[in-house]
C-alpha cells in the first residue's frame, strides 16, 4: 500500500543576481514524482544541493510544492500550519542530521522525548510518563539518561533521543535526513540497526535521505538518484549497486570503497554540479558526463522505464543495458 507519493512536484525558490538585480527562479526541486509504501523505505542519493532535503520537507509538508500534489495515507498535504496538518504531522516525523542542534539545551532528554505527547495530548502525565521510559529503552538509552540535558551525552546517544522523539507519536513514516552522517563509523553501523529493526517491529515507512551509498543500500527497499531537483535513476538497490545506468550512478557508486584486494575503477567527474540558477539546457548532467553526445546538450532525455523495470533518465541508457547483457 503506498503511503506517501509526490506526483511531479516543484520547488522553486527566487534569488536576486548582486544588491539590484532581478530576481532569478531556483529550480532546487524539478518535476519528481516518488512514492513510499507502507512498512518499506525509499532512499534517495546524491551529492550536497542535488535536492534531497528539499525533498523530504515536501514530503512533510514543511515546503509547499510550486507545481505538483503530495498525498499521504490517500489524503492531500493541508496547507502548512492548520490543524488537520498538525494531525496529518503526528504522522510522519523528522530525524535530523544534527542532534544537537535539534534538541534543546535547557531541557532534559525526557521532558523532550515526550514533548509531541504534550504538542498532541496523547494520554494522562502519568501514560506520558510510561511512554518516554519506554521509547528510551526502544532507542537503547538508560532510564538515568533521560535525567540528562543534551550536551551530556555522547552523539550516538543524541541520535538515540532524537529518534526516540521522532517516535512518541507513533509515526506512520520517519523523514530521516543524513540520520548518521556526524557519527562515528562504529555508532553508524549501531544506530542504521536500531532503526531497521525499529522499522521492521513498528511498521514504519521510511524515507532516508543520505550521501552515504553504503547505508542507503543496507536500509532501503528502493532508491532514487537524484541530480541537480530531478531523478535520474530509480529502482531496485541492488540492481543499481550492481550495474547502475545513469552515468552519474555510476560514478557514485564508483567511489563505494570496495573491500580485498578486487579494485573498482574510479569514474571522477569533472567540474562542479552546475549552478541550479543557470541551469544547462538538454541533459542536466551533459557538461559532467563523460558519454554525453550531441543529443544530450539539446534535448532532456525522459524518466523512461527500462528492461529490468528500473527508471532512467539518460539517452544511452538502453545502449548500455544491451552491452552489459
Amino acid at each position: 500500500m503506498t503511503l506517501l507519493s509526490l506526483d511531479g512536484v516543484s520547488r522553486v525558490y527566487a534569488t536576486r543576481r548582486g544588491l539590484f538585480g532581478r530576481p532569478v527562479a531556483v529550480r532546487a526541486v524539478d518535476h519528481v514524482s516518488l512514492s513510499v509504501e507502507a512498512g518499506r523505505t525509499l532512499g534517495i542519493v546524491g551529492e550536497s544541493g542535488c535536492g534531497k532535503s528539499t525533498t523530504g520537507r515536501l514530503a512533510l509538508g514543511i515546503e509547499t510544492p510550486n507545481e505538483g500534489s503530495v498525498r499521504f495515507d490517500g489524503a492531500a498535504m493541508p496547507a502548512p500550519g492548520t490543524q488537520p496538518w498538525r494531525q496529518m504531522r503526528a504522522r510522519m516525523q523528522l530525524v535530523y542530521q544534527d542532534p544537537l542542534g535539534a534538541m534543546d539545551r535547557r531541557l532534559t532528554v525526557a521532558d523532550q522525548v515526550g514533548e509531541p505527547l504534550e504538542i498532541h495530548g496523547i494520554g494522562t502525565k502519568q501514560d506520558r510518563q510510561d511512554r518516554v521510559a519506554a521509547l528510551l529503552a526502544d532507542v537503547g538509552l538508560r532510564p538515568d539518561l533521560g535525567l540528562r540535558h543534551p550536551h551530556e551525552l555522547s552523539g550516538g546517544q543524541r541520535q538515540r533521543a532524537v529518534l526516540a522523539r521522532a517516535l512518541a507519536s507513533d509515526p506512520a513514516l520517519l523523514v530521516c535526513d543524513e540520520p548518521v552522517s556526524a557519527l562515528d563509523v562504529s555508532i553508524q553501523a549501531q544506530v542504521v540497526n536500531m532503526l531497521t529493526d525499529l522499522q521492521q517491529a513498528r511498521d514504519i515507512a521510511m524515507l532516508f535521505i543520505s550521501h552515504d551509498l553504503k547505508v542507503v543500500r543496507q536500509v532501503s527497499h528502493q532508491v532514487a538518484v537524484m541530480y541537480l531537483g530531478l531523478i535520474v535513476e530509480q529502482g531496485d538497490p541492488e540492481a543499481i549497486f550492481a550495474d547502475p545506468l545513469h552515468p552519474y550512478s555510476r560514478a557514485l557508486v564508483s567511489a563505494i570503497p570496495v573491500p580485498g584486494p578486487r579494485r573498482r575503477e574510479r569514474i571522477v567527474l569533472s567540474g562542479d554540479p552546475p549552478n541550479p540558477a543557470d541551469r544547462p539546457t538538454g541533459c542536466a548532467f551533459h557538461p559532467r558526463c563523460p558519454v554525453a553526445i550531441a543529443t544530450c546538450t539539446h534535448t532532456a532525455p525522459p524518466l523512461s522505464r527500462m528492461a529490468d523495470g528500473r527508471l532512467v533518465a539518460c539517452h544511452l541508457a538502453d545502449t548500455h543495458q544491451r552491452k552489459a547483457a
